[in-house]
């Protein structure tokens, strides 16, 4: 059987919450996310696919987020990053649309455009910068885009278009994987956009949630969704209910045309009980403890009382 995995964005505590959804997989279900024949990753869950395609267990991904030690191998792995991207300078930037030429071009079209994506053009470039990103991937992936790539998701906003890096391996090549994932992770209105092959991309996040639909057409039987930024039951109403809500319409659509293709889908998405260890605050720090361990709990209640993704043979 061959298997796709989703990995969306959700900033902080959506890479926490990939840990433990990845980790509850690895326990209850026996399966490892590192042999996953596509994994797409979308701004956090860019990261988290490009730390798996390098070799990080999905074990050390949860040891990681709740400050427990890691195995030797993914200790080795990740020291050559010197600890990871911790600050994020601030640039320059200018208080003016990022994309003005993009806006003009939903004017003269706008059944062309999506909420997502007008306010990635229309809102300020962000001030912070993702460099430290961009080098804390690079040194991990030791320059070199690891084979078989993460398919990492960017908006253009020249254009509007998402791009997939990865995708095309040889095109990507002429792409570092440090710049790719930092694009992704290049949240508009906070993170100032990456230039890579004189376009300018931001977060992927901004075309959709997960961009599960990049799988419609490919040969997978399953697709696992973890989606941070969705949430997955119940009538828990906060701050961010509403936004949540949005992104899990948006989910759903393309877990229908992933299902209209014959494929079978497994969504992970945040209980009442994640959403309130998350906050509204993706970026917020200080809670990926939290969020990590009740993602891996709920995740293994979900496997528990899913018969399917207890007998499927991955």
């Amino acid at each position: 059987m061959r298997i796709g995995l989703v990995l969306g964005g959700g900033g902080l505590t959506g890479g926490a919450f990939h840990a433990g959804v990845l980790s509850a997989l690895a326990d209850a279900a026996q399966w490892d996310a590192r042999n996953a024949d596509i994994i797409v990753g979308t701004s956090a869950g860019s990261i988290t696919a490009t730390s798996l395609r390098v070799g990080i267990s999905p074990a050390d991904l949860l040891h990681r987020q709740v400050g427990e030690p890691v195995s030797p191998e993914s200790a080795q792995l990740l020291a050559r990053t010197k600890g990871g991207a911790r600050d994020f300078p601030r640039t320059q930037g200018r208080f003016r649309p990022a994309a003005p030429d993009l806006l003009r071009l939903f004017a003269r079209a706008p059944g062309s455009a999506t909420p997502g994506i007008v306010a990635a053009a229309a809102l300020p470039e962000g001030r912070m910068s993702t460099e430290g990103i961009a080098q804390s991937m690079s040194a991990l992936c030791l320059g070199q885009w690891p084979q078989p790539a993460p398919w990492i998701t960017a908006l253009r906003l020249t254009d509007g278009e998402l791009v997939v890096f990865g995708r095309d391996v040889v095109a990507s090549s002429t792409v570092p994987i440090g710049s790719a994932v930092a694009a992704s992770c290049a949240i508009p209105g906070y993170f100032a956009p990456v230039a890579i092959g004189g376009a300018r991309y931001v977060d992927g996040g901004a075309a959709s949630a997960c961009n599960a639909d990049v799988l419609v057409d490919e040969d997978v039987d399953a697709v696992i969704v973890s989606a941070p930024m969705a949430i997955h039951s119940g009538p828990r109403w906060a701050a961010d209910t509403p936004v949540r809500r949005v992104l899990r319409r948006q989910v759903d659509k393309e877990i229908a045309a992933l299902r209209g293709a014959g494929k079978q889908v497994f969504l992970f998405a945040p209980t009442e009980q994640d959403a309130a260890a998350m906050g509204a605050n993706p970026m917020s720090g200080g809670k990926e403890v939290a969020v990590a361990r009740t993602a891996h709990n709920s995740a293994k209640a979900r496997i528990a009382a899913d018969g399917r993704l207890r007998s499927l043979k991955f």
